[in-house]
């Protein structure tokens, strides 16, 4: 068990610990963006789609007497759930033919945008943000390097 602490005070694993370090202390602005991305996100759904998403025990649309599934938009934590959901997981598309299902084709587009710039431009500018700091991190370990050597 010491010799994997042993590993964290020198060479590549330090290089690697201090990079996560630094990107935890410096990811501030990007979590309060994507954060109002998902709050917008979040707002413009419960706009659209509150109370319209309805299923009976059958899977069959029902606006009167049917029930919300988990993936609703009914209230805003609901709503920042289902953003979450689509974020994060596969099952994103279930979602949107869910919702396809109980309103119109038309709200193909939300998810999509919501999966281009949520999914794909915000996760590439937090991998941005990790490369960066990963060679700033680098170049400080060899600066560090080179003053412990005087």
């Amino acid at each position: 068990m010491f010799r994997i602490f042993k590993l964290f005070k020198v060479g590549d694993m330090r290089m690697l610990l201090d990079s996560i370090i630094f990107t935890i202390s410096t990811i501030g602005p990007y979590v309060v963006f994507l954060f109002f991305f998902m709050y917008i996100f979040a707002l413009v759904g419960m706009s659209f789609y509150s109370g319209k998403i309805k299923i009976n025990e059958d899977d069959l649309v029902d606006i009167e007497n049917g029930a919300s599934p988990r993936e609703n938009f009914d209230t805003l934590s609901n709503s920042f759930l289902t953003i979450f959901i689509c974020f994060l997981s596969a099952g994103w598309s279930d979602v949107m033919f869910t919702v396809i299902r109980c309103t119109s084709q038309f709200s193909a587009l939300y998810f999509i945008m919501l999966i281009v710039v949520g999914g794909i431009i915000l996760m590439n500018l937090f991998l941005a943000i990790m490369l960066g700091n990963f060679d700033k991190a680098k170049s400080f370990g060899q600066k560090k390097k080179v003053l412990e050597a005087y």
